[in-house]
Formats: C-alpha cells, sequence, structure tokens
C-alpha cells in the first residue's frame, strides 16, 4: 500500500511538472507570436498591441518624400507609408541610438493623416505588444497579492501578537514593497527610452516631410 501511495504521488508530481513546463511553453510561444506580430512590417501591425498614448499636431506632410515602396529613411530608423489606411508606420531602429538594446517594453509609432497635401491635423498612435502588457501587470498583481496573502496569514497565525513578530512583518513587508518599486523603477525607465526613441524618428519623420 506504501509503494502504491508513493508511485501515485511521483505520477501526480511528475504530471504537474509536466503541466507547468506545458504552460512555460504556451506562453512563450504566445510572447514570441505576439512580438512577431508586433514587429512585422506590413499592413497588419497597424493594429497590432495596445494603445498606450496619443499626440496631435498639424503638419505639413509631402508623400512625394517616400521611395516607390512606400518607405523613407531617417537618421534613426525609417518610416513606411500605408495610404489605404492613411497611416505612417515608424520604425526606430535601436542599434542607431546611444543605449544599443531594446527593452522588453517596445513601443510602435503610427502616424495617422487626414490629408498630406496641405497642413492637416494628424494623430501618433502609441502602441505596445499585448504580451509586455499583460506579463507585466501579471507580475505587479502577483507581487501585491504575495504581500497581502502573506500579511493576512502572518496576521491569523498571531504573528502581531508580540513586537518582534510585528517588527518582522513590517520588514518583510518592505522587502516587498521594495521589490514592486525597483520593478516599477524598471518599467518607467523602459518607457521612457522607448518613447525618447520613438519620439525622436517622429520628429525626423516631421522634418523630412514638412521640408521643401
Amino acid at each position: 500500500m506504501a509503494l502504491h501511495q508513493v508511485a501515485t504521488e511521483v505520477v501526480v508530481a511528475s504530471g504537474m511538472h509536466a503541466a507547468f513546463i506545458l504552460g512555460l511553453a504556451i506562453v512563450a510561444v504566445l510572447v514570441v507570436a505576439d512580438w512577431a506580430a508586433f514587429t512585422r512590417r506590413a499592413s497588419s501591425a497597424l493594429t497590432c498591441g495596445m494603445a498606450i498614448g496619443r499626440h496631435h499636431e498639424t503638419v505639413r506632410f509631402r508623400p512625394e518624400r517616400f521611395d516607390t515602396t512606400g518607405m523613407l529613411a531617417l537618421p534613426h530608423g525609417a518610416a513606411r507609408l500605408y495610404p489605404e489606411h492613411k497611416a505612417i508606420m515608424l520604425d526606430p531602429d535601436w542599434k542607431r541610438f546611444g543605449f544599443r538594446f531594446r527593452s522588453a517594453w517596445p513601443i510602435n509609432g503610427i502616424v495617422y493623416y487626414g490629408d498630406l497635401e496641405s497642413p492637416a491635423e494628424v494623430t501618433l498612435l502609441k502602441r505596445m505588444p499585448w504580451s509586455s502588457v499583460i506579463l507585466t501587470t501579471a507580475w505587479f498583481l502577483t507581487v501585491v497579492i504575495g504581500i497581502l496573502a502573506y500579511l493576512v496569514s502572518y496576521a491569523q497565525a498571531g504573528g502581531f501578537s508580540s513586537v518582534t513578530g510585528a517588527f518582522l512583518a513590517a520588514a518583510l513587508s518592505g522587502l516587498g514593497l521594495l521589490v514592486l518599486l525597483f520593478g516599477l523603477l524598471v518599467v518607467v525607465m523602459a518607457y521612457r527610452l522607448e518613447d525618447k526613441r520613438l519620439m525622436a524618428v517622429y520628429e525626423e519623420l516631421r522634418l523630412a516631410l514638412a521640408a521643401g
């Protein structure tokens, strides 16, 4: 009987490990597929990702600046014209910037216009991959829920009944908050970096198309 119970526990544990590995593999495949769709230079990529910001400006664009394939080379990237969607996709090249790396929170920029022949308002729509948004949100929720769950279980066990226990709880909670703040700092710095790159390419596009 004991041997049978051990064998059952081994099978259950192996099944749980296999399910965990399979889950990680599925998540990895979804993330890779999401990034591939997000970075693909095709009209389908215009709607990929979550909209995280907008920038409005009145600009006079000159469509003849684009070549026959709809491309326009810029000092720090490129722009592709999609006249059927009245959109221009910005493609910052992170290798041309000072910090030559790409964060886990890339930002795409799509410029929507109404009229390229005369000054008109354009809208720069900023998008981020859904996988980056979802995984970041899940990480922050996991940390917050973990801190709260620890405090609740610690209180139920009577951990706050003594000064030493209360101090220990405060110290561990503070450590969790530091982890949370560090993660927030990383996300904010990465966003500012990617946004700065995108806006630099947008400014290059605006100057190139507005030039006489």
